[in-house]
């Protein structure tokens, strides 16, 4: 593996954490949460796959975050346990988790919004580690900053042919044929 290609996705990834988590420390707001990290991985070692596209991260995270609060509302799960804080999952928690993760990713496919990390978004909300108005703003902040940072990082280094592109070869999956599942032969 060459230099560069040790040494850009490092410093890229490293800057995006650094410029939310700085801005962050600025205003005294916690921009920076779990989600962002494999948000700047996709930006910056996956930048040709449709989940690190501006589209996929803003709406992904943005669903997310409507799923994980509306789990919460409907399920009356808001003033159970904390799991980070209680060391347990309690059951209005457990249910909350189970509804948001399945609103996220039905809403992003219909969405055509699909972003991994936002499930990780969707589960700080329903687990109670960021469930309140403030930490609304600052997941919707954080989500922004790093979009808009990442977006032009993410054009660049998939101009340059830096980091991963997440796909595998056609040729690794068996075409589906009378009698086979088409199952990956790899």
């Amino acid at each position: 593996m060459t230099a560069k290609k040790l040494l850009l996705p490092t410093f890229g990834e490293g800057l995006l954490v650094l410029v939310v988590a700085g801005i962050g420390l600025v205003t005294r707001t916690p921009l920076i949460f779990t989600s962002l990290g494999p948000t700047a991985y996709e930006l910056v070692e996956k930048p040709k796959a449709p989940s690190a596209r501006l589209y996929n991260i803003i709406v992904g995270h943005m669903t997310a975050l409507g799923a994980g609060f509306f789990s919460l509302w409907i399920l009356s799960a808001w003033h159970a346990p904390i799991v980070a804080t209680a060391g347990f999952v309690s059951s209005p928690r457990l249910w909350a988790a189970v509804l948001s993760v399945a609103l996220t990713t039905l809403l992003t496919l219909v969405l055509h919004a699909s972003q991994p990390a936002s499930l990780s978004t969707t589960l700080l909300v329903s687990l109670g580690t960021m469930q309140s108005s403030r930490d609304a703003v600052a997941i919707i902040l954080g989500v922004l900053i790093i979009a808009a940072i990442g977006e032009p990082i993410r054009r660049q280094y998939a101009r340059e042919g830096v980091g991963r592109h997440g796909r595998q070869p056609a040729a690794q999956y068996n075409a589906p044929t009378s009698g086979t599942s088409g199952a990956y032969s790899g």
